[in-house]
């Protein structure tokens, strides 16, 4: 038995040797352990050179022990408990936390696959079997039925068109089904899927979406162009239009072809004549747009110009169009769009993909088991819907992760407010919850299992602290202590001398004369802080004004003004409309007279000289020490 003892407790000393050889302990501020690590990842961070200097490590340790010194006290302090620190804290967690929480490299095929499909046209028809996502099972089974039946006899043969004019719960079906031409991004994920795997000329399998449940046929599928800039002129021909109609738009359009072929000035025509207002509030004209952003006879008539050339009329869906070729570009890299890809995919459903995939290798990582008899057992129990209402919940094992069990009770608190899938699909429903908890683990484990993480957690951490604490400290009450500002700057006043003297007051620009002569007699004794307000309210009105006042601290040789008229060197250049100029003031030689006049200063310096007396105050208040051996193997691995 002692041998067993004696073994284990030998087994944990060399554990924890092993670990502290592999990350030793650096330093100790206040009993708070700073690894080797996490002082090389700020240190590299911060240096300028990889080169490991002596002297600037040891100087940048004693700034390192003065930041955690900070950190500590705002740590007494209860800084780090406040809400609104955990908050900020929680909200750098989740952005840094989000990469590490999906498959890049699903997403990156995501990428690729959303930038080839901009990049192609794909014409299509389908039929669509309405339903809700929360519809009910039994509504849902409906639904397939009918989509399945409807497949069956399109892919024997029956036409597609009458089908979906006979079946369809879309409003295309008066088209016969029929969507026309679009490119990748237009759709949602499962529907563009559909359209850009099934062969040309056949029909894809039944498949649901947020509307129901589709089938696609897809008629053809070919490259886009690219960008293009262009301009047009439209007369429109409403759906319900009579023969009349029709004919009176076909004929406006072929008398403006017409005339602009006697005459190149299209943007005028485009301007008067087109029923398109707003382009024809812009000549006509169209910013560049990607192929798929208009109908497909206006883009196929486009790509057929030349830079500069307009085409004949043509009819698209909404009526007569003549086109002008502007300028033309190739598709952009995918990088250049990868930020809007990356908007569109966040807004579908295929933006869980990299969290599925990911989750499904952390399954196998983390020894994922799941109990399919007690799972089969609560979704077949009628004690399933008394979960729901939060009776009678058991703490049945439905799987276990690294060892951590997940119950039915847990089960059902997640479904407890997410109807839209334990209505349709309890398999998929426990998927997710699968899913949720299996990323929320890992999620917690990613300080350990990622080091450059956990650091910058850590940075992020102390940042916050160290910010939050040195304002309290230091910063806001140099700024508001002007009882401290002046005695600080009359203890230092040496230090705030002047090389040159400095004059300090007004300088007051007058329209005339009359007004100086009034001005000055005003202002004789008046105080300070009066004269600007006095003089503008004698002398100025919403329309008039007859006095300019600037007030301030001027060096000799810093305004051509002061320097003429207080100093008596250069020459005065009276302003047009305020000739006469005058200065009340007082000329200072040496120095400032108050830390008003230097404020800035004062305030900048007062800061170090509070944040000296504290760091004095901190050493004396958390013990300190720095492990010598440690930091001479800094970046020496």
């Amino acid at each position: 038995m002692k041998k067993t003892v004696l073994f284990l407790f030998s087994s944990v000393c060399l554990s924890i040797c092993t670990a502290q050889i592999k990350d030793p302990i650096i330093m100790d501020i206040g009993g708070n352990a700073v690894t080797k690590s996490e002082f090389e990842y700020i240190w590299n961070k911060n240096s300028a050179s990889a080169v490991t200097d002596q002297k600037s490590l040891d100087e940048y340790v004693d700034l390192f022990v003065n930041f955690k010194l900070k950190v500590a006290e705002a740590k007494a302090q209860g800084i780090d408990t406040t809400k609104a620190f955990i908050d900020e804290l929680s909200g750098y967690r989740r952005q840094l936390a989000a990469p590490y929480l999906t498959d890049k490299d699903v997403e990156e095929a995501l990428v690729k696959e959303a930038y080839e499909r901009i990049k192609t046209y794909v014409e299509t028809s389908h039929i669509l079997i309405s339903i809700r996502p929360d519809d009910c099972p039994e509504d849902t089974l409906k639904a397939w039925q009918k989509i399945s039946k409807i497949y069956q006899r399109a892919i024997q043969g029956e036409d597609f068109a009458k089908l979906a004019k006979e079946n369809s719960e879309d409003g295309s079906k008066n088209n016969g089904g029929y969507l026309g031409y679009t490119t990748g991004g237009h759709f949602v994920y499962e529907f563009e899927n559909a359209a850009f795997k099934t062969p040309v000329g056949e029909i894809s399998k039944p498949f649901r979406t947020q509307f129901g449940y589709h089938i696609v046929k897809v008629h053809s599928r070919y490259p886009a162009n690219g960008l293009y800039r262009s301009g047009h002129i439209l007369k429109i021909v409403s759906p319900t239009a009579t023969e009349e109609e029709k004919a009176a738009a076909k004929d406006s359009i072929f008398k403006i072809y017409n005339a602009l072929k006697n005459s190149e000035d299209f943007r005028l025509y485009a301007t008067k004549h087109s029923d398109d207002k707003n382009a024809a509030s812009h000549n006509g004209e169209y910013g560049f747009l990607f192929c798929g952003s208009l109908p497909i006879e206006y883009e196929k008539n486009i790509f057929k110009l030349k830079v500069g050339e307009y085409s004949e009329p043509f009819q698209s869906r909404y009526g007569w169009h003549i086109v002008k070729a502007l300028e033309f570009k190739p598709y952009p890299e995918m990088d250049a769009l990868r930020e809007n890809i990356n908007t569109n995919i966040a807004r579908d459903k295929c933006s869980q993909f990299g969290k599925m995939a990911l989750a499904e290798k952390l399954k196998k990582e983390y020894n994922y088991t799941c109990n399919r008899d007690n799972l089969e057992a609560f979704f077949g129990s009628s004690g399933y819907t008394i979960a729901l209402a939060e009776k009678s919940v058991s703490d049945i094992p439905l799987f276990t992760l690294n060892g951590v069990t997940f119950t039915q009770k847990q089960f059902a608190a997640f479904l407890k407010n997410r109807k839209n899938l334990y209505s349709s699909n309890l398999n998929d429903a426990f998927d997710s919850f699968v899913q949720q908890e299996v990323l929320s683990y890992e999620d917690s484990q990613l300080e350990k299992k990622y080091p450059e993480f956990g650091h910058l957690m850590q940075e992020y951490s102390d940042g916050i602290l160290l910010f939050d604490v040195s304002n309290r400290e230091v910063w806001e009450k140099a700024s508001v202590d002007t009882v401290g500002l002046e005695a600080y700057f009359n203890t230092n006043k040496a230090n705030y001398a002047w090389a040159k003297p400095h004059y300090k007051g007004f300088i007051i620009h007058c329209a005339d004369a009359r007004v100086a002569k009034k001005a000055k007699k005003m202002i004789k004794k008046m105080p300070a802080d009066s004269i600007s307000v006095v003089l503008k309210r004698a002398f100025n009105t919403d329309s008039t004004t007859l006095v300019k006042i600037e007030r301030g601290l001027y060096a000799q040789g810093s305004n051509a003004d002061v320097d003429f008229l207080v100093f008596k060197q250069g020459k005065l250049e009276p302003k047009e409309n305020f000739p006469e100029i005058f200065v009340q003031g007082k000329k200072l030689k040496k120095g400032p007279e108050s830390y008003m006049d230097v404020r800035g200063l004062v305030i900048s310096d007062y800061q170090n000289y509070l944040e000296q007396k504290w760091i004095e105050k901190l050493k004396g208040k958390f013990k300190v020490n720095v492990y010598k051996d440690v930091v001479n193997t800094v970046n020496k691995n």
